[in-house]
């Protein structure tokens, strides 16, 4: 009697390790498909939702090799250097007013996830004078984008960048999985939400 009742108790040990063992293999599957690091936007109804012209990219595409841009003091930045993070990258111009109408809300989206793994990369795409990209920072009051440019608008012709404003989410790994061409709500509830959902863990 002892026996069989050791062998119950043994069996029931049993199945509780594999249980708990099944839900931490479950959750770990959970965080990976939440990442837009797998190579793909999850939950495309909630993409279509927030954005409904976001066109997602089935398959992504790997970025270039060797995309540089430069910051406010005219240095040489490597998108590769972003990598590790979800990034919006956003392709503007100071003479599109569509741009600078979008550009509040995209520094507001920044603010939203200062502390998360997120990066809004506004890029101004073609000739421009620095001074007149800062004096429109100042005047449109963003504060939580920093300054890039692409004078010779590289990114755009290797983005496939048909318009501006264009703008490409790509993933922690250098995937682009999905763009948008023209302006959006970039900091409508829906869209931080959807976002926030597919942070890298």
């Amino acid at each position: 009697m002892l026996s069989n009742i050791l062998t119950l108790d043994m069996r029931i040990n049993l199945g509780a390790r594999l249980i708990m063992a099944w839900a931490i293999a479950a959750s770990t599957v959970a965080r990976t498909a939440n990442s837009a690091d797998n190579g793909a936007l999850m939950r495309p109804e909630m993409w279509q939702h927030a954005l409904p012209r976001l066109e997602m990219l089935a398959p992504p595409l790997p970025l270039p090799q060797g995309l540089t841009f430069e910051d406010s003091q005219g240095q040489s930045v490597t998108l590769a250097a972003t990598n590790g993070e979800l990034r919006l990258i956003n392709l503007w111009a100071t003479w599109c007013a569509p741009c600078r109408e979008e550009m509040p809300a995209l520094d507001r989206l920044a603010e939203h996830l200062l502390e998360e793994p997120f990066q809004v990369l506004a890029i101004a795409s073609g000739p421009h004078s620095m001074a007149n990209i800062k004096r429109f920072y100042t005047s449109a009051d963003l504060k939580h984008l920093d300054i890039y440019q692409s004078p010779n608008s590289q990114l755009a012709a290797s983005l496939g960048a048909i318009a501006l404003p264009s703008s490409f989410i790509v993933s922690p790994n250098g995937l682009v999985l999905a763009r948008l061409i023209g302006d959006a709500d970039w900091d409508a509830p829906a869209v931080i939400a959807v976002i926030r959902d597919h942070l890298p863990n």
